[in-house]
């Protein structure tokens, strides 16, 4: 019986927990040109007061019709990119290279402990090249993914020839915080030779905090005493206080004061008041990678000499 009452204790909790997260909704704009004049569409998720939200949003497609991946008229759902809401609230999406056919585009906000998910109405979209030009997309999938710092995650990269394209294309991730998260694709190129759809994996590694490194003054390296780095400046400081109480019997008080705030600066410059001293003497700090969402994007490229192409998706990481 104890144990029954504790397991609904713990259901009423976590019912609480799921009705505390604020309402929230996901608009899609309509198709736009950006300054470079590609077509994008703009996702902004806000809450019931009308505020933006932080956090990572997905866009998928329900495609159908003459998309025009090996010249059959199929319907299926693919995630197509991922990406940390700005501070506006907003994640803004290319769609250039969709492929020919009836899309219909939807984004998915998937909410944190505050907000809670939440998805935009379809928005239709038909898509029709002038000429059937050779050309590949690309999606990915997952496009969201959560984990602990020092935590791995890895996404599946689709590239998929469209009228009849082959040859080789070059995976790179960008995006990535410097020092704090690495990314590898694997295979780095794919050799496209048939209408069939490629596959390669891109796996990202977060970096876990060292509580020995994690703190901004470190302990001073082996053999070093941590007050001798400030003997100099406690040698000065009887002078300096008495530059302040000649400055007060002479005329001259604001060149006095000068010279004070010019000998505290050279002190502080050679101890442990300085950011150089501290790298210099204890060597650069590192930490893990910080909490938050971050857009990792990936970029396929290829180009057999004549013509050349390239197209990109996100990932939505958030670190917590």
């Amino acid at each position: 019986m104890a144990r029954t009452g504790a397991g609904l204790l713990c259901a009423i909790f976590a019912a609480g927990l799921a009705s505390a997260q604020a309402r929230t909704y996901t608009k899609l704009s309509p198709v736009t040109r950006d300054a470079s004049g590609h077509s994008v569409v703009t996702a902004t998720v806000t809450d019931d007061t009308g505020q933006p939200v932080a956090g990572a949003i997905s866009l998928l497609d329900q495609v159908s019709a003459d998309q025009g991946s090996g010249g059959q008229g199929s319907s299926a759902t693919r995630w197509l990119s991922g990406m940390a809401l700005n501070a506006q609230g907003e994640a803004t999406f290319p769609v250039d290279a969709l492929g020919n056919g009836n899309h219909s585009l939807q984004a998915e906000y998937a909410g944190t402990a505050q907000d809670a998910a939440s998805s935009s109405q379809p928005l239709a979209l038909h898509n029709q090249t002038a000429a059937a030009v050779p050309d590949f997309t690309i999606t990915l999938s997952p496009t969201t993914f959560t984990v602990k710092a020092g935590g791995t995650a890895a996404t599946t990269i689709t590239i998929t020839p469209i009228n009849g394209f082959t040859g080789f294309i070059s995976l790179s991730c960008s995006g990535l915080p410097i020092d704090y998260v690495t990314c590898n694709n694997s295979p780095a190129n794919l050799e496209i030779n048939s209408a069939a759809a490629q596959t390669a994996v891109m796996n990202i590694q977060t970096t876990a905090t060292n509580p020995k490194t994690a703190w901004l003054h470190r302990s001073p390296m082996p053999g070093r005493n941590a007050a001798s780095g400030n003997g100099a400046f406690l040698a000065v400081l009887p002078g300096i206080f008495g530059l302040v109480w000649v400055s007060r019997k002479r005329r001259h008080m604001m060149r006095s004061m000068l010279l004070v705030l010019l000998a505290t600066g050279l002190m502080m410059g050679t101890t442990g008041c300085s950011a150089r001293y501290w790298y210099l003497h204890l060597g650069p700090i590192f930490g893990g990678t910080p909490t938050g969402t971050y857009t990792i994007t990936v970029t396929a490229q290829t180009s057999n000499g004549v013509t050349a192409a390239q197209h990109s998706a996100s990932v939505a990481l958030t670190v917590q």
